[in-house]
């Protein structure tokens, strides 16, 4: 027992493994400050064959991206092998150990980072709490950590910025591409993205949620819980929305008369269209107009 805590010790705060070459940039993001969604630092490594390291905890969110060659990564219980076209990373707290494969050591890209909205972007790009994961369009997510790498090294005024902007993506993408590619629940995902493709390109004309739904050849209830379950909304307020919206941009790009405006956005009766537009905007359609001319 007293042999294993000596060694447990030992890797706790364990150096960083030996690498052949090397570029990092830091910020100067304070951990102890509350904020959204903030870069800590990250870089390139070219790792030695022996290059290995072992942590039982690390404060921040962390996420790999291998160029070449080829790592083990063993996060909490979970062994996993970290190569091109992969994606790693582990979130605060779990434990981990890198340990490349002498034969081809890795050569990686790495970002640490934090914020209130780290655990939600983390969680959307399919790594949970830890993991490794195969990319399905390694050559977008390899582009925008290269895009973290230089505008990180490069130090200009917006630098942090614009990273944190490109992780966000990277994350978000990342997500986009495992929802695209997931094979359990197919289905229901091929059911809602039929249902949504069909409103989005006729929301104007569609007056009820059912009607979608019918011309999906789906049961509403069913259309409902497929859009409460992949975008946490209802079909209703989906639709609504768009109509909404596509109103606004047209108050503002054409002189047509708000009732005009309302029947293209599939509204029959003007004062309901009016309550909804206030309701959404803020401001009725008449107040939006002129607000903004």
């Amino acid at each position: 027992m007293q042999h294993n805590e000596i060694i447990e010790s030992r890797f706790k705060l364990c150096l960083e493994g030996n690498v052949l070459e090397s570029k990092y940039f830091f910020f100067d993001t304070d951990p102890q400050k509350k904020q959204q969604f903030a870069i800590i630092f990250g870089g390139f490594e070219k790792c030695a064959s022996d290059f290995e390291i072992k942590r039982r905890t690390y404060p921040y969110y962390v996420i790999e991206i291998p160029i070449r060659g080829s790592c083990i990564l063993k996060i909490g219980k979970q062994e996993h092998t970290l190569t091109k076209n992969h994606l790693g990373g582990f979130a605060p707290g779990v434990s981990h150990h890198y340990k490349c494969d002498s034969r081809a050591p890795m050569e990686h890209i790495f970002i640490v980072f934090i914020g209130s909205q780290a655990k939600h972007l983390f969680e959307k790009s399919g790594l949970g709490t830890g993991g490794v994961l195969r990319l399905e369009k390694s050559g977008d997510i390899l582009y925008l950590a290269e895009c973290i790498l230089k505008k990180g090294l490069e130090k200009t005024i917006h630098s942090h910025e614009l990273c944190c902007s490109y992780l966000r993506t990277l994350l978000l993408e990342q997500g986009a591409n495992l929802a695209l590619s997931d094979t359990a629940g197919t289905a229901s995902m091929n059911a809602y993205r039929r249902c949504r493709k069909y409103i989005d390109e006729n929301f104007s004309t569609i007056f009820l949620p059912s009607d979608a739904a019918a011309e999906c050849d789906i049961n509403i209830r069913y259309m409902s819980r497929l859009f409460k379950k992949y975008a946490n909304i209802t079909p209703h307020a989906y639709i609504m929305r768009l109509k909404l919206n596509k109103a606004a941009n047209l108050l503002l790009i054409s002189s047509l008369v708000i009732k005009d405006i309302a029947e293209m956005v599939g509204f029959v009766d003007q004062y309901h269209f009016s309550r909804n537009f206030k309701k959404f905007h803020g401001l009725s359609p008449r107040h939006y107009r002129a607000a903004h001319l």
